[in-house]
């Protein structure tokens, strides 16, 4: 099967300076959220560092001054290239007939960057130094470097491809120009570069920025190099994945669809793609290269699935229209959206299982197959359309999944009595039974999503359908304890002697600790509470790893922040593992398995804490220097050989007495489910590395709390202190460690040698940014996990 032979390049050839027309549409984009996150975190990290004192800056500045032929003239032409780009980019945008939106964002990407250039200056160095310097000394961070950055990444998608480009090489060399004529370093320049990444990223936030793509009467234009002749085409809204879709009528009576894959389709693809690997076990990446490769990639999926008889919406042609990629389809019949119950039969319903079954055996997963990519054609039989994010070696995840999505899907249009009976009628009790764990929210589009809150239709209630009519078994959901007052009382409880141990651990009376707070820099605190719930992802991560089942990233991430407000609202742990076995119930684990997840994660977690403690030891990197004139704890061997002893003879009991036997020998078979994920490399990776990267995290926002008393520690001294204390908090039985943790990390940084006072009020400020605050977002993540049936 030959794919290029659909696609064509067109004959002409027109360079643009503005991609799109000065009233074209605006839309915020994802990636623009992203590149906010991802500057933010870079400016905290480099706050962290001191400025050229380690051996990677020292190096980086030396391999740039010592390229031959390269110094002198060629630096000072690319510092002052990329000024004057900046300046010619307001220029066009102030002179040039209705570009004054974008002269206004221009501007405010400048103030938001010249702003964080002025907080952010260090050794006493004003803004205009910043940007007139041509030599050393280096200010920190390059506000030229960033104000130029804000102007060309704030225009940047208004540009033409080629013009785009300008911008992309000036930034790189001039950051490099930078670090030779000694005008920054190199912490410096990423400083810079992110303050004016970032800018421009939150702007494009609040106004929007335009796709670029074609218009309707470059697309006909298209058309006609492709050789097809029509009347019209209507431009359309953007699509699933960032696809613009516009409508045309064919001079021989065809109704088209056109996908102009743009800027929008890479980002959403890019996005799409990400996340679908993270939420999905065993699913690939399937990053493409370029606008024209996707296109080629829905014209091969879907020209492989019509081979294989599942009918399609028919590829007539591909090519490019402009710096875009089209896909031009012809659209019979309507969408099932359009269609009425009555219209729809279970003779449709079936035949559109039938459908997907040969679709599936010839190893294609379609993964969107809701109502916008079903249609009925003029015979009352279905097709099936928009394979842009299909998948040609379809795993058995992603198979049981499109069957769950379908299901829901016909669901919604026949009722769930019809519904199931012509699926099973169609592939039978079996392929359908393996759909179970698969009918939850997690696994639908977000059109079907829309769609169940305004329907009848209830997930349980599906679920239950299918268990009954296919016989399999439907997993009880463990009830989930709510916050009393009790609860609360028992919290203040504990708060109350958190104090009370931290007193009697440093001596540090309330006068001095109140002194300390009142004096730290409150800046630092917001950087940490910023990067704090990194944690939370980091532990979502590592859930993922430690459970068999496919899991999107983002319910996994509200779970972990629920488990916050539980940990802190309801200080049991009881409560926090009913809604560990509820969540993972919903994702179709027994109730064995759901509790060994959990099991398996804080295992992973702790072997990774004694590991980083073995690293940190070996190599020497820290140590603790503690008085034991203070608090003292003395663990005896006599006690240690107690607890192995009696783990032997548990062990023992449960292997050898035949009553107790038959009762845990289905648990732990069940719990066999759970424990699998240690066979597979992906979900090993997952496991450790997310346990690994949450520690490290939590210790860079020890360190951010430290600096907000004008205190600094290494950081392994920073992890040793964390993990010790997190450890000693598992031992001892105090819900959520309130006290205990305040107490350990307060001596672990005296230890190290910070003083007692910012000591005390570094734990309290790490504790609160990390323990006692997460809750109240926490309990937005529990009402959107009931809300949407995740818990």
């Amino acid at each position: 099967m030959d794919v290029s032979r659909l696609v064509r390049e067109p004959t002409r050839l027109r360079i643009r300076f503005f991609s799109s027309p000065s009233d074209s549409a605006r839309a915020r984009r994802p990636t623009d959220l992203v590149l906010v996150f991802v500057s933010l975190i870079t400016i905290g990290s480099t706050l962290l560092l001191d400025e050229g004192t380690s051996a990677f800056e020292a190096a980086i500045t030396s391999f740039v001054t010592a390229l031959p032929g390269l110094l002198g003239w060629f630096w000072e032409s690319c510092d002052a290239l990329v000024a004057v780009w900046a300046v010619v980019l307001v220029g066009a945008a102030l002179f040039v007939l209705g570009r004054r939106s974008l002269f206004r964002d221009q501007l405010l990407a400048v103030a938001l960057a010249a702003v964080a250039g002025a907080l952010l200056i260090r050794n006493g160095a004003s803004l205009l130094d910043g940007m007139t310097a041509s030599g050393p000394p280096p200010i920190f961070p390059g506000i030229r470097l960033a104000l130029a950055a804000a102007v060309i990444a704030t225009t940047s998608p208004h540009l033409g491809r080629p013009v785009r480009r300008i911008g992309r090489w000036l930034v790189p060399l001039a950051s490099l120009s930078a670090v030779a004529l000694g005008v920054a370093s190199p912490i410096g320049v990423i400083t810079g570069l992110a303050i004016g990444y970032g800018s421009a990223a939150l702007v494009h936030l609040v106004f929007g920025s335009p796709g670029g793509r074609p218009t309707p009467q470059e697309v006909v234009a298209a058309l006609l190099d492709l050789g097809i002749e029509t009347n019209a085409v209507q431009d359309g809204a953007l699509g699933a994945r960032g696809v613009a879709v516009m409508e045309a009528s064919a001079l021989d009576g065809r109704s088209l669809q056109i996908k102009v894959y743009g800027r929008d389709a890479w980002d959403g693809q890019l996005l799409n793609s990400t996340w679908s690997y993270l939420w999905y076990r065993d699913e690939a990446p399937s990053l493409t290269l370029s606008r024209l490769q996707q296109v080629e990639h829905e014209a091969f999926l879907t020209l492989l699935a019509e081979r294989a008889g599942v009918p399609v919406l028919p590829v007539v042609a591909a090519g490019t229209a402009e710096e875009d990629a089209i896909l031009v389809v012809e659209t019979r019949g309507r969408y099932v959206t359009d269609v009425g119950e009555a219209e729809v039969s279970d003779v449709l319903v079936g035949d559109l299982w039938r459908s997907v079954a040969r679709m599936h055996e010839a190893g294609i997963a379609h993964g969107s197959l809701d109502a916008l990519h079903l249609s009925v054609l003029a015979d009352a039989t279905g097709a099936i359309g928009g394979f842009g994010g299909a998948n040609a070696a379809a795993t058995q995840a992603q198979i049981g999944a499109d069957r769950a999505q379908l299901l829901v899907t016909t669901a919604l249009l026949v009722g769930d009595d019809r519904a199931v009976s012509a699926a099973i009628d169609a592939i039978g009790p079996g392929p359908l039974a393996e759909a179970l764990p698969f009918i939850q929210s997690a696994a639908l589009t977000r059109t079907t999503r829309r769609a169940l809150k305004h329907a009848d239709t209830e997930l349980d209630a599906l679920r239950e359908r299918v268990a009954d009519a296919t016989g399999a078994d439907q997993p009880k959901l463990e009830p989930l304890r709510r916050v009393t007052w009790g609860s609360l009382l028992v919290v203040g409880l504990l708060l109350f002697g958190a104090f009370a141990i931290v007193s009697a651990f440093s001596s540090v009376g309330i006068d001095t600790l109140t002194s300390e707070l009142s004096n730290a820099d409150s800046g630092w605190i917001w950087v940490a509470l910023l990067v704090s719930p990194l944690v939370q992802v980091a532990e979502a991560f590592s859930t993922i790893g430690a459970c068999p089942r496919p899991l999107r990233l983002g319910p996994v991430i509200g779970l972990q922040f629920a488990i916050r407000f539980i940990a802190l609202a309801v200080p049991s742990s009881a409560a926090r593992v009913a809604l560990n076995v509820r969540f993972f119930q919903r994702a179709g684990l027994a109730t064995s398995p759901a509790i060994a997840v959990g099991l398996v994660d804080s295992v992973a977690g702790f072997v990774v804490q004694v590991l980083l403690l073995l690293v940190i030891w070996l190599a020497g990197l820290a140590s603790l220097q503690i008085s034991t004139s203070g608090l003292s704890i003395d663990i005896s061997s006599q006690l240690i050989v107690a607890v192995v002893i009696l783990v032997v003879v548990g062990v023992a009991v449960a292997v050898f007495v035949p009553r107790v036997r038959r009762v845990i020998a289905p648990r732990l078979a069940e719990a066999g489910e759970a424990i699998r994920v240690l066979r597979t490399p992906t979900k090993v990776f997952e496991l450790f590395a997310g346990n690994l990267v949450a520690q490290v995290i939590l210790a860079v926002v020890l360190g951010i709390c430290l600096r907000a008393f004008g205190q600094h520690a290494s950081l392994a001294e920073l992890i040793l202190v964390n993990t010790l204390a997190s450890l000693l908090a598992g031992v001892l039985p105090i819900p959520g460690g309130i006290g205990v943790m305040e107490a350990a990390i307060s001596g672990g940084l005296v230890a190290v040698g910070i003083p007692e006072g910012a000591a005390v009020a570094t734990a309290i400020a790490f504790r609160l940014v990390t323990f006692y605050l997460p809750p109240i977002w926490g309990v937005v993540a529990m009402r959107i996990l009931r809300r949407r049936a995740y818990i």
